[in-house]
């Protein structure tokens, strides 16, 4: 792509889930679209295809089976009791958002990937049950069988088998760090190509952002970190993706949008490096053991009140950050990690990564050995 604009009906910016599930919409609807992404064509797919794969999904089948009743209703229950919205007209959209969210997600989410050939394990799982407050009343966590490689895979390659095919064109290492104005509407979006330095444009009717959030930037998330958290801890590792940092949002700014709850991010409490690291501080987060014994930094149980992961994941990063040094131990014998120990994502995850229910039912009857 060179310093000659490109014009199409939608420019997408952003070649991760949100993105490409946009553009096979778009497509369908008969619409040109030219998606931009930052990274190469080997990593297409975003943070998504590095994840677990786990979607919450409100009146599955999945539910139904297992005899779990769930409805729109008391899904948005839990959800206002747990998620803190502010009163002001701030969290507006955001409410909207969550109202939006449970009253489709079986039929737009749910239905749409089953359409699309994903599916899921056979029983949703339980997490944020809520601790000092409510939190999901049942079990709403959807796992992708393939995980989220395995849903990316799927939909980018539903993405080149598309009928529409021919009215997408797919452009990597392009770095978006403008959008284009004319008058009072948004006709397009600038940046540079990572490879060759140039600069591109591409002109559109619409443009629609999809770049994910501010959580690979480290200086970014210091910046936004919360007040319940006190100070930033010493060391912050990163999970997200390296091009998450913010880029596109100061843009989104600069032509005045409305960026707000920087500070209202998902982070963990349980990170370890990786020893392979493909990114500067690259973290894995680990599911902790229920069983294991939490210990502050200086090796003393954490209490009276034990942390316990799977309840609320937003107060264990809270009390950690209350210590006087912000890291913490964990505790546990063998027993305990060939039963309990996780790491979350695909990569930690190869039975459900590869859609083996040999595999996945070995390890859960004679433990994790490969990953202890």
């Amino acid at each position: 792509m060179g310093t000659t604009p490109l014009h199409c009906d939608t420019v997408v910016i952003g070649g991760g889930l949100a993105g490409i599930v946009a553009t096979l919409e778009l497509l369908s609807a008969g619409k040109r679209v030219v998606l931009l992404d930052r990274d190469s064509e080997e990593n297409f797919g975003g943070l998504a295809k590095e994840s677990f794969g786990g979607i919450l999904v409100v009146g599955s089948d999945e539910q139904r089976r297992a005899r779990i009743r769930d409805t729109p209703e008391l899904a948005l229950q839990d959800w206002l009791a747990f998620g803190e919205f502010d009163p002001a007209d701030r969290d507006t959209w955001p409410r909207r958002w969550a109202e939006a969210y449970v009253n489709s997600s079986e039929g737009e989410i749910y239905r749409w990937l089953k359409k699309h050939g994903i599916n899921f394990l056979p029983l949703p799982l339980w997490v944020e049950r809520g601790d000092a407050t409510r939190g999901n009343s049942v079990p709403r966590w959807h796992v992708v069988w393939g995980t989220g490689r395995g849903l990316m895979l799927q939909l980018i390659a539903c993405l080149h088998n598309h009928p529409h095919r021919d009215l997408l064109t797919l452009h990597f290492g392009m770095r978006v760090d403008g959008l284009i104005e004319n008058g009072r509407r948004i006709v397009g979006c600038r940046g540079d190509s990572e490879a060759t330095n140039l600069p591109f444009e591409v002109r559109a009717d619409s443009v629609l952002v999809a770049t994910g959030g501010i959580n690979g930037s480290i200086e970014r998330v210091r910046r936004h970190w919360h007040a319940d958290w006190r100070t930033p801890p010493q060391t912050i590792l990163n999970g997200a993706h390296k091009f998450a940092d913010g880029t596109v949002h100061d843009a989104v700014q600069a032509v005045g949008g409305n960026l707000t709850h920087l500070d209202r991010m998902w982070n963990y409490a349980a990170g370890v490096h990786h020893w392979r690291p493909r990114k500067p501080e690259h973290g894995l987060s680990l599911v902790p053991p229920r069983s294991a014994l939490w210990l502050n930094w200086r090796g003393e149980r954490i209490g009276p009140k034990p942390l316990v992961t799977g309840f609320d994941t937003r107060d264990l990063v809270t009390r950690i950050c209350a210590e006087e040094r912000q890291y913490s131990w964990q505790l546990l014998n063998r027993k305990i990690a060939l039963k309990e120990l996780a790491i979350s994502g695909a990569e930690f995850n190869p039975s459900i990564r590869n859609n083996s229910k040999l595999g996945l039912l070995r390890d859960l009857i004679f433990g994790n050995h490969w990953l202890l």
